[in-house]
């Protein structure tokens, strides 16, 4: 059995510190977004580079470490080799942790872009009625509840 040589646990205790720092700073961007302040989401977004950076060089000591051991930097590579290392079970409940930690990032950091992707729509349409340009046929209901289309004409808000 091949030791663990201490040389990925200390990279895989910094990455699951970073990643959950990552978390906590993807939900202020969160709320930052929900809440429309630009000042504290630009802050969020300039904590999140620079952990992304830290988790990347950490990242690369990690796949260094992995590859010089004759191993694959995929899911079954480092678990084939967690498998041959002494204490290796403890270093792949890490793994697996650091993993799904990164995981919910990605969601969360998904989640956000739908976020300000829906919010830059309803600014778009916003800026669109007060310029009166016309955003196709508008859905209204006639007296018997059923959808009618009609088009609208472009009248801005600032001439009505």
């Amino acid at each position: 059995m091949v030791t663990d040589e201490t040389g990925i646990r200390p990279s895989l205790e910094e990455s699951i510190r970073l990643g959950q720092r990552l978390e906590d700073i993807l939900l202020e961007e969160t709320r930052a977004i929900e809440s429309r302040e630009p000042d504290r989401l630009q802050a969020a977004v300039q904590r999140k580079q620079e952990l992304l950076r830290a988790l990347e060089t950490e990242t690369r000591k990690q796949q260094q470490w992995i590859e010089a051991r004759g191993a694959e930097f995929t899911p079954e590579g480092v678990a084939r080799l967690f498998a041959r290392l002494e204490g290796g079970e403890h270093l792949n409940d890490r793994w697996q942790a650091l993993r799904a930690t990164i995981e919910r990032c990605n969601e969360l950091n998904q989640g956000n872009a739908r976020l300000i992707e829906r919010n830059q729509r309803r600014v778009q349409m916003s800026m669109q009625i007060l310029r009166g340009e016309d955003s196709g046929p508008a859905t209204t209901y006639d007296p018997y509840g059923k959808a009618r289309h009609r088009r609208t004409t472009g009248q801005t808000i600032t001439r009505a």
